[in-house]
């Protein structure tokens, strides 16, 4: 298994570098699912925080909803191709 967090890695599309979280991949797909899944988790939190700003709240409701569930479905697509490269156990490349 290669690894994609380093300062330059072949073939990698996708590189996020956090004081507490390192991650790289070289799939299009996986990367994809990650950053729509941070711009989807983005928006929720938007959402919540004009929630306290408004009076009338059944549009945050609505929104909150929609965004809550579209996130954990993008979510679980990325978990899920991330465990799927875990590969066979068997220790080979």
């Amino acid at each position: 298994m290669r690894d994609y967090t380093g300062d330059s890695a072949a073939d990698r599309v996708f590189y996020v570098n956090l004081v507490i979280l390192k991650y790289g991949t070289n799939d299009k797909v996986h990367a994809a699912a990650l950053i729509l899944s941070m711009v989807l988790l983005i928006a929720t939190i938007g959402i919540y925080a004009a929630g306290f700003f408004v009076t009338d709240t059944t549009w945050a409701e609505r929104a909150a909803q929609w965004l809550g569930s579209a996130f954990l479905f993008v979510a679980g697509v990325a978990l899920g191709k991330a465990g799927s490269e875990g590969g066979d156990g068997s220790g080979e490349d």
